[in-house]
This record gives C-alpha cells, sequence and structure tokens, in this order.
C-alpha cells in the first residue's frame, strides 16, 4: 500500500519489522514493512538511519515534496537489472519510425480519453460548447493517427489540450468557483491547483513503476529528453491524466468533497514576487485520502479480460511497453476508456 504523511515533525524509526511513529516522543502509529510499497512525506518528516535502511532492503521507495506538493525527489533501491530492456529502448528511440508509432499511440489515447471523459459529463450537461468540443477532439485524435513527424504530432497534442482546457471549467457545479485555463506554476486558483497536485502524484507513481520494470525514465518518445527530465514518465502519464486526475477534481468538488475554505494563498518563491493557492493542511490530507482511494477503483483491463485494479493497470501498461520494446508484442496501445 501507499502511506501518505502529511503531519510535519514526525519522528520515524524501525522497531523489528515494522516503522514506528513519534510523535514529541510519543508513539502515534505503527506499520509492518511488509505492508508497504511506497511512501509519500510531505514536509519535515525525520527517518532514522535503520529505518531508511529497511524501507532500501525491503525495496519500499520513499518520494519526498514539500508542504506544497512541490515533488523534491525520491530514496530508491538500484534500478531494475533488466539492460536488454534498456537497450532495446534505446534502439526504438534511434529509430524515427519506431519513436514516432510510439508517440502516436501515447498522444491518440490521451486525446481519445479526454474525448470520453468529456462525453460522460456532458450527458448530464448537454452543453453546447462541450459537445463541440468532443467533436473537436475526435478530429484530432484521427489527426494524431496520421501524422507524419513528432513535430506535428506535439502541435497536434498541444490543440488538442487546448480545446480539452477551454471547456473544463464547464464541468464544475459549484457557484463562485471558475478555471481560468489550464495554469501550472503558480498555480492561481483550487482548480488548478488539484490539478497540478493530483498530476504530480500521478507523475510518483509511474516514475516508480517504470524504474522497477527495468525501463529508463529519461529516455522517451513524445517528450524531447533533456538533462535531468523524466521524459518516459512524462511519456506514460499522458494517457492516465484524464482517467485518474481530471474525473477525480471534478468530482471533489462537484461533490463539495473539497471545498474553498480548504485552500490558502501563499507565496510561491522567497522573493514573494507571486503567490500561489495550495490545500490546507487539512484539505491536502482529505485529497490524498480520495487520490489513494482513485488508484484503488477498479476498471476493465481488456487484454486480460477482467477488471483490475487502476495502479495495476498502470503496471500492466508499463510491462506492456517493455513487451513491445523488445519485440515480444506488437504496437504499443494505451489503455483507453471509450
Amino acid at each position: 500500500m501507499a502511506l501518505y504523511i502529511t503531519e510535519q515533525g514526525l519522528k520515524v524509526r524501525k522497531q523489528g519489522q515494522r516503522l514506528q511513529f513519534f510523535k514529541e516522543e510519543k508513539e502515534v502509529r505503527e506499520i509492518r514493512l511488509d505492508d508497504l510499497d511506497e511512501i509519500y512525506v510531505f514536509g519535515r518528516v525525520n527517518f532514522s538511519a535503520q529505518a531508511l535502511q529497511a524501507l532500501l532492503k525491503h525495496e519500499i521507495k520513499v518520494h519526498f515534496l514539500t508542504t506544497s506538493g512541490k515533488y523534491l525527489g525520491r530514496l530508491a533501491p538500484p534500478r531494475g537489472k533488466n539492460v536488454e530492456l534498456r537497450l532495446a529502448q534505446f534502439r526504438a528511440f534511434e529509430n524515427e519510425t519506431r519513436r514516432l508509432e510510439l508517440a502516436k499511440a501515447i498522444v491518440y489515447g490521451k486525446i481519445k480519453n479526454q474525448k470520453a471523459f468529456l462525453r460522460r459529463q456532458n450527458r448530464k450537461l448537454k452543453d453546447e460548447k462541450i459537445s463541440q468540443a468532443i467533436l473537436l477532439l475526435r478530429q484530432k485524435a484521427k489527426e494524431a493517427e496520421k501524422a507524419k513527424s513528432l513535430e506535428s504530432l506535439r502541435g497536434i497534442e498541444g490543440q488538442a489540450a487546448q480545446v480539452y482546457f477551454d471547456v473544463f471549467g464547464k464541468l464544475f457545479q459549484v457557484d463562485g468557483l471558475t478555471f481560468p485555463g489550464r495554469i501550472r506554476r503558480p498555480p492561481p486558483d483550487p482548480i488548478n491547483a488539484l490539478l497540478s497536485l493530483g498530476y504530480t502524484l500521478l507523475f510518483a507513481q509511474i516514475w516508480s513503476l517504470t524504474e522497477t520494470s527495468g525501463l529508463d525514465p529519461y529516455l522517451g518518445f513524445l517528450h524531447v529528453p533533456e538533462y535531468g527530465r523524466p521524459s518516459l514518465v512524462l511519456d506514460l502519464a499522458e494517457e492516465w491524466r484524464p482517467l485518474i486526475v481530471d474525473p477525480l477534481v471534478v468530482r471533489l468538488f462537484n461533490w463539495r468533497t473539497i471545498r474553498k475554505e480548504d485552500f490558502t494563498k501563499e507565496p510561491w518563491d522567497e522573493e514573494g514576487d507571486f503567490s500561489a493557492v495550495r490545500l490546507t493542511p487539512d484539505g491536502l490530507r482529505k485529497f490524498l485520502g480520495k487520490f489513494r482511494e482513485r488508484l484503488g477503483e477498479e476498471a476493465l483491463y481488456a487484454p486480460l479480460g477482467k477488471r483490475l485494479r487502476y495502479r495495476l493497470i498502470m503496471q500492466q501498461q508499463v510491462w506492456h511497453l517493455g513487451r513491445v520494446l523488445e519485440g515480444r508484442e506488437g504496437k504499443y496501445q494505451s489503455f483507453t476508456q471509450d
């Protein structure tokens, strides 16, 4: 399971095969190491050396974020040892035809999921502009399938994102809640704040799956590789944004699970030139709980012909890509719900 730690000043120690959590020298929680897959740490939490060693030995990944949700880094055991898989990944990257084919599958899947999500939402809303956006996204998905270059494909992906987010605000049925469009840094409103945090958590989840499988997270096919940029993680996250994060954000606001009072505005940088909207500590705990629940929801995974939890489908998709790169399966197919 994934554990999210948001309480500031906790001390984490190892006792036998368990982790113990202390607040002002008083034990507040205990959890078995065998029950953990990952830990997400927000802000100031102190781990003993013995606790960190135990986490590495049990191959439990630890992600470190600021209290506002900015990703800082991770503690993880050595990468997967499958050198042949990484060599196949590099060969695919060097082959312009294969690289374009993989990138097209990624963009097609993302746009198809964006279209499907808008269509499900519009069954009740019956908004004409959303209907028009659905038609435009259908056209962009077709264009993505026929793209002749990575440059044109990225242009199509950007156009589709503009169409999608132009109507995204119409999905929220809350008085006084506005969406100015997708603004990443700094997030100026509650919707953008939740989207950014959700995408960060999704990104961390896929990074772990990518490294564990033996793939190189820094060499992608759609996103341009740059120093320190996990391009493959960004690639694989695309199909999941409109499946996991976007529906969750809409649901949390429309069901009044998250409200305006769950947000605060604070300086974005040390100079104080910009301010950003972020969740309060209570709001953060609520969002993390719902994000974990979302990953635990089930959907039909057609390749296996059975329903799986989303986090397991993500894992299957990473393995699917690995088999495609090694030549054991045909073309990569994004996970879509249409």
